[in-house]
């Protein structure tokens, strides 16, 4: 069994995070090494495309500044040009006269100044423009031995690295689904109105897990605004006696309620665990973890006291540790004495402290929620992270560049992942327990399952699949056909809404005493699905770890931590600048 993790926040700060950052540094040098990028040729490129984008910044600042100039002297010429046409009968013609100045004095200075700068300018800038864009040519052209080299599993297979205990899947296959919804008991994973993002599977300590995002469709309400403009005339009695006719207006609104397709991208991790079976509880974000002093941690702690004291509710028993228990309300839980062995006081401990940090972690930034043997954890964090791990966010033009932004956003990532789990991390029973198949083993099926190819689909496009006419998001739902060994046909059906315009007539009284029809314009949603498909061919040799590959990378990132040449690959970037 791997090294367990019960206090996941110390561990993080302890030992994952620099052990992440050194195998992180050992894996460029892996990457740079076998690239055997020119360094100092591609530094002397990306100095001078620097120098030049200084010069583009300059030109810019200058083009603004005399264009400003531009607006104030065309401001002129119309204020002369109204003046001259508001005193054109002036017998005078003083006004006329000092207008006519101004205005041919704003455009010679505008046209003999001002016009042939912003030319001068401009040509400038785009000549600097154009050779940047040149060198920016040749500096990928040095570095693509190195793009070429990132794949969609770096970060997943350095994790694996740094925490043992978690392995990734190379893609969600139909094993792994169908572990976590016949064994697990997963009910989330088909919905119609609802498409993978992206997938990431795997294993803690032998139990199945996924980080997925979804795109989901929920039909709500759009109110919808209108207006009408009425006029009427009054007959009202003057200071001098006599009744005199009054001109009234009055601007009616009116409002209009209509479905409307509303679609919702939530990231979650779902995670299954045999401990517990029978408990359920759905727990919320607080805000109260550190808070202990508050008014309103002291009310919540008094409403669960009272909760607890009810007779007529068996389902509740407030444990010792009353800090826990207000700050992870779970007190909606069906099983307290399952919920106790899962939550025992070392367990207690550890998620008080994840919630109350905020520096190395997130604090408490997650909902989780427990039905039988799912677990689903919805973290803040991951909501605003794009966690398709695309290569194409490592690839640079700069050498530098490129190994400070490997380093940054993998430790971010890695961040992200990590206070994700580590939820389910300060659960001591969950690592305690392995499902029957990571102890016994079972040939995997080698397929990837249809949230893989939702995802798929999506990271393509939906607008290769939407119907013509479709005017919102789609829901992207697939079909395997065509099954030839690792080769497949995937048919997406992109589900949509098109929209028809109408107008409503809603009935507002008037100041004038009479009813009035007032126009309102909505939109009418109607389902559309679009078509299309894609091939697929499965490179199941991942499934064992790509084994000659993935055995030379560890190796060399051993080699490199055991002997200690990091010093080699250190890059000293402020001194090329």
């Amino acid at each position: 069994m791997e090294q367990e993790i019960y206090d996941p926040l110390k561990e993080y700060i302890t030992v994952y995070k620099d052990r992440f950052m050194t195998i992180c540094k050992a894996t460029f040098a892996q990457l740079a090494d076998e690239a055997k990028v020119d360094e100092e040729a591609n530094w002397a490129t990306c100095k001078e495309i620097y120098s030049k984008e200084d010069i583009v910044s300059s030109l810019k600042d200058r083009l603004g500044r005399w264009h400003r100039v531009s607006v104030v002297l065309w401001t002129v010429v119309v204020i002369g040009a109204l003046i001259l046409m508001a005193n054109f009968s002036d017998p005078d013609g003083g006004q006329i006269a000092m207008a006519s100045i101004a205005i041919a004095a704003a455009l010679a200075i505008l046209y003999m100044k001002v016009k042939p700068m912003q030319k001068e300018l401009q040509g400038e800038h785009d000549r600097h423009q154009s050779v940047i864009d040149g060198l920016k040519s040749k500096a990928y052209t040095q570095m693509e031995p190195l793009n070429s080299l990132y794949d969609w599993d770096i970060l997943t297979r350095m994790i694996a690295k740094t925490v043992p205990m978690v392995k990734f899947d190379p893609y969600f296959t139909t094993q792994r689904l169908a572990d976590l919804v016949h064994v697990y008991g997963w009910m989330g994973s088909s919905s119609e109105n609802k498409s993978v993002i992206y997938s990431h599977s795997g294993l803690i300590n032998g139990n199945p897990f996924v980080i997925c995002r979804t795109r989901e469709m929920v039909m709500g309400l759009n109110t919808y605004y209108g207006e009408k403009t009425i006029h009427w005339t009054t007959k009202e009695r003057g200071s001098d006696g006599k009744y005199h006719t009054v001109q009234h207006s009055q601007t009616l609104r009116a409002s209009y309620t209509a479905p409307y397709p509303e679609y919702y991208e939530t990231s979650q991790l779902i995670y299954g665990n045999p401990p517990a079976p029978r408990l359920i509880f759905n727990r919320r974000q607080s805000g109260l973890a550190g808070k202990e002093d508050s008014r309103a941690f002291r009310q919540k702690r008094k409403e669960l006291r009272n909760k607890a004291r009810d007779l007529s509710n068996n389902d509740f028993a407030m444990m010792t540790n009353e800090e826990f228990e207000t700050i992870f309300d779970t007190s909606n839980r069906n099983d307290n004495q399952q919920y106790a062995l899962l939550f025992t006081p070392l367990a207690q401990e550890s998620m008080t402290r994840l919630l109350k940090d905020k520096e190395n972690g997130y604090g408490d930034d997650f909902d989780f929620d427990k039905n039988r043997m799912i677990n689903t954890i919805t973290p803040d964090h991951l909501q605003t992270l794009d966690l398709d791990m695309n290569p194409d966010l490592y690839r640079n033009f700069d050498y530098d560049e490129a190994e400070k932004r490997f380093y940054e956003i993998n430790a971010e990532y890695f961040r992200a992942i990590y206070f994700s789990l580590a939820p389910l991390l300060c659960i001591p029973m969950y690592q305690q327990i392995r499902s029957q198949k990571d102890i016994y083993g079972t040939d995997m099926q080698q397929h990837s399952c249809f949230l893989e190819h939702e995802s798929l689909a999506n990271f393509w496009g939906q607008e290769h699949f939407m119907a013509p006419n479709c005017v919102t998001n789609c829901i992207l739902k697939t079909k395997q056909t065509d099954i030839k060994g690792d080769d497949s046909t995937i048919k997406v059906y992109a589900h949509g809404h098109t929209s028809v315009r109408r107008v409503e007539y809603v009935t507002v009284h008037g100041d004038d005493g009479k009813n009035h029809r007032v126009p309102v314009y909505w939109d009418e949603y109607f389902p559309v699905t679009g078509t299309g498909q894609f091939h697929i061919r499965e490179d199941n040799t991942s499934l064992n770890e790509d084994a000659a590959s993935q055995h030379q990378r560890i190796d060399y990132i051993n080699k490199v931590l055991r002997e200690g040449k990091m010093q080699l690959y250190r890059r000293h970037i402020s001194s090329r600048r």
